[in-house]
């Protein structure tokens, strides 16, 4: 004969085991939140020398079209500022309007500008006709340091050059901090 079997209620998480478990995802957070600060601020230091490098690269193809100098001048931040300021500017033509300058503004407390080219005027990289770099003279290339976070004990460098070929690169650090 079929026996009717008694279903008793499941008894359920006592209170100690649920704090127990919100304990240690506690803990998994505190150890966690300073590892995503860091990919945070190195993301954006990141990102801010891959600005620099597009605005480099925009100048260059800009001066290979209209066949002309284009240059970019870096304008760094003053201690009232919030952003540092990089230009890029082309000679107004023969006729037409005079061409407004492209500004690309970088937050001040994301970087701060380390080595800057030496060139006359400072601070400023110019590409002719073909591609090539005029300022600064060549073989010296138009080197661009920039260090972040700011305000951190050990910050990260990354270095823009751009080459008097007109090659433009990012480099990286190998490790970071």
């Amino acid at each position: 004969m079929y026996r009717a079997r008694t279903v008793y209620p499941s008894p359920g998480y006592s209170l100690v085991e649920l704090l127990v478990v919100m304990v240690i995802i506690a803990m998994m957070a505190l150890v966690a939140t300073p590892w995503f600060l860091k990919i945070t601020q190195r993301n954006r230091l990141k990102s801010a020398a891959n600005e620099i490098h597009s605005t480099l690269l925009a100048a260059r193809m800009l001066a290979v079209k209209r066949n002309q100098p284009v240059s970019v001048l870096v304008t760094t931040a003053a201690p009232t500022d919030s952003a540092h300021l990089l230009e890029t500017i082309e000679p107004p033509p023969a006729v037409g309007p005079t061409p407004v300058p492209r500004r690309l503004q970088i937050a001040k407390k994301t970087l701060t500008f380390v080595i800057l080219p030496a060139a006359t005027p400072p601070n400023t990289v110019t590409f002719v006709g073909d591609g090539r770099v005029i300022l600064p003279p060549a073989p010296t290339p138009a080197i661009f340091v920039v260090e972040g976070p700011v305000g951190v004990a050990s910050p990260n460098q990354i270095t823009v050059q751009a080459d008097s070929n007109g090659r433009v690169r990012v480099i990286t650090p190998v490790a970071w901090n």
